[in-house]
């Protein structure tokens, strides 16, 4: 009986003593992670500062800006990383967006994935109404659920390329300049959506970049400003 409570005991010391050092080995990794967040943002606001712009490690009102896609989906939402400033005298801002969801499987099992954008975005004169261009033809059938419908133009390549929503339709063939056109089909398009809401120009691609193309990013959003005809956009 001794041996057996013996026994007992060392397994269950065995246990507390994996069990601990689990534990431990998690908040090293939380410990080292957190620290690696802190240099990675450093390096980012230092970065960002000798250029000129500004640098926010967070803002919460920033995860509730757009109504259109990636924002309005999941939960956890955060805008982290906020860089804002201009480019040649025009202003723009742009932020890390994160959210998540959750499956639960057949045996009860809870997974979360954590989705990652970029999204970057400029002012707007004039408010427009909503209109949206995206390659993701899931969400294009969602939106036909919806009655609306994908706008066409005269560029093959562009309607494959493409797939745009406009929430009034007058308005979204009259966005739909050729110029407009010729832009959306630049190389620099590619795996991006393109958002107008309101007052408001935004595009956004999947995953946290490290802001080596921003300069590029904001230059495509203005030539497309610049293409919306200026009755549209009020200046």
């Amino acid at each position: 009986m001794g041996g057996e409570m013996l026994g007992l005991g060392a397994i269950f010391f065995l246990i507390l003593l994996i069990s601990s050092a689990v534990v431990g080995v998690l908040i090293w990794l939380g410990v080292v992670q957190a620290r690696k967040n802190r240099e990675r943002r450093a390096a980012l606001a230092a970065r960002m500062t000798a250029k000129g712009y500004a640098y926010a490690p967070q803002d919460p009102t920033r995860a509730d800006l757009f109504r259109s896609t990636p924002f309005g989906s999941g939960d956890s939402r955060r805008a982290t990383d906020l860089v804002w400033g201009a480019l040649n005298g025009r202003p723009f801002e742009t932020f890390a967006y994160t959210y998540e969801t959750h499956t639960t499987d057949s045996k009860g099992h809870r997974q979360t994935t954590t989705h990652r954008y970029q999204i970057t975005w400029i002012p707007l004169p004039a408010a427009l109404p909503t209109m949206r261009f995206t390659a993701d033809n899931a969400v294009m059938r969602l939106f036909a659920k919806m009655g609306a419908k994908d706008l066409q133009v005269e560029s093959h390549e562009f309607n494959q390329r493409w797939k745009v929503w406009c929430e009034d339709d007058r308005t979204g063939h009259a966005v739909l300049t050729p110029t407009l056109v010729e832009s959306l089909l630049a190389p620099g398009w590619y795996g991006r959506g393109l958002v107008i809401e309101g007052r408001l120009l935004m595009t956004y691609v999947s995953g946290h970049t490290d802001l080596s193309d921003l300069e590029s990013v904001v230059g495509a959003l203005y030539q497309i400003f610049d293409d919306i005809p200026a009755f549209l956009r009020g200046a």
